[in-house]
């Protein structure tokens, strides 16, 4: 099963998109944070929330809290984030739960 997130009514200024395939197990995420860089960019992964906050300077802090994964599914530990021009990617793992 694939799914990609529905419309986006946040106030996170910065276009996202989220898909999920429980084919493979993983969760993507790519947010466009151009022209910001990477060290303006933080990324942290819980158990079964994805933060992301961007710094715009004058303008404050922009952050976003995705609760992406279906019920009973985890993040697991093959997590990876990677910006590359201006483009923030990141690959999250999700295994399922064990109660």
């Amino acid at each position: 099963m694939s799914f990609t997130s529905p419309p986006d009514t946040a106030p996170f200024p910065f276009p996202i998109q989220v898909v999920y395939d429980g084919r493979v197990g993983r969760l993507r995420v790519a947010v466009d944070v151009d022209p910001v860089p990477v060290e303006d960019v933080t990324v942290e992964a819980g158990s079964r929330r994805l933060r992301i906050a961007v710094d715009r300077g004058v303008d404050g802090v922009a952050e976003r809290t995705l609760t992406p994964l279906p019920r009973g599914h985890v993040v697991g530990d093959d997590r990876e984030a990677v910006y590359n021009n201006g483009v923030l990617t990141v690959s999250l793992e999700a295994v399922p739960r064990r109660w």
